[in-house]
């Protein structure tokens, strides 16, 4: 017999964010421009980006944590 969690201890619940007097953080992904079959997206998080890149129909992908303490980067690559 399996026992039910808590929702008070389950960040998924929103009774758990109730419990602690604030609402769920939410995520904006931005889309970054691309020139081939990728799609890139990234959102700010403490100390620099959070960066999602995938195929265009989502077959795989990955993230990486891309540091810029001041969030100055305008999303463009460099190319060299």
């Amino acid at each position: 017999m399996s026992k039910t969690p808590d929702p008070k201890l389950d960040p998924n619940n929103e009774a758990y964010w109730k419990e602690r007097g604030t609402t769920r953080p939410k995520i904006v992904w931005e889309k970054l421009t691309n020139s081939n079959n990728m799609e890139t997206f990234r959102t700010k998080v403490p100390g620099g980006w959070l960066v999602f890149v995938c195929q265009e129909y989502r077959d795989c992908g990955g993230s990486f944590f891309y540091p810029d303490p001041t969030h100055r980067w305008d999303g463009s690559g460099a190319h060299g």
